[in-house]
């Protein structure tokens, strides 16, 4: 009986073991793997107008986790990450209505090449979510130097940021992902689901 008991202590701290020391540190290590940099610092103001004709507010997104991907139709890696980072957000903002919203911040200098992108396939007029403009760069600076710790070395293209649901800046993604991967939909779930 002692020794069922030994071994049920023992499976039990196992268990532990595994979920709180085991299991976060290979979250840890997929988040590093798909390239995912932390920070944790107020995420800077943003309004723009967005293709549909109204303005998308981070202020208003309070309570939503949001995620932006700063990208420009002339950006050859950006438009090859595009359909799987709609697909992820369409899924995500459909699986969690009110609680999560993905936005395209454009740094075109005018919405015509950016409309031309999204009527071609396989967008066909219909990005499915918000696509905003930001053709001074003020933004998306602000959020490149926020990031950094105020430090703005060049700028580069794609870029993603995730706000929570408090409004903080709490990740960035420097270059183009797959966000079909498993590990991007873990760490959006998890922030939604905080």
């Amino acid at each position: 009986m002692a020794l069922v008991a030994a071994a049920l202590v023992a499976g039990g701290a196992y268990l532990a073991y595994d979920r709180l020391v085991t299991q976060p540190a290979l979250e840890r290590a997929a988040l590093l793997g798909f390239g995912v940099d932390r920070t944790d610092v107020p995420a800077p103001a943003l309004e723009l107008e967005a293709l549909d004709g109204s303005r998308f507010s981070l202020a208003q997104a309070r309570g939503q986790v949001v995620f932006l991907n700063f990208w420009a139709t002339w950006c050859p890696p950006c438009r090859e990450e595009m359909p799987s980072m709609l697909r992820l957000g369409r899924e995500l903002e459909a699986k969690y209505p009110g609680r999560f919203r993905m936005v395209a911040v454009s740094v075109d200098e005018g919405w015509d090449p950016v409309k031309e992108f999204f009527a071609a396939p396989p967008y066909f007029g219909k990005p499915g979510l918000a696509v905003t403009l930001d053709p001074g760069h003020a933004v998306t600076k602000a959020y490149y130097c926020a990031a950094r710790g105020g430090s703005c070395p060049d700028l580069k293209f794609p870029e993603s940021y995730i706000v929570d649901k408090d409004g903080r800046l709490v990740a960035y993604v420097v270059g183009p992902r797959d966000w079909n991967d498993p590990t991007a939909r873990q760490l959006l779930e998890s922030l939604i689901g905080s």
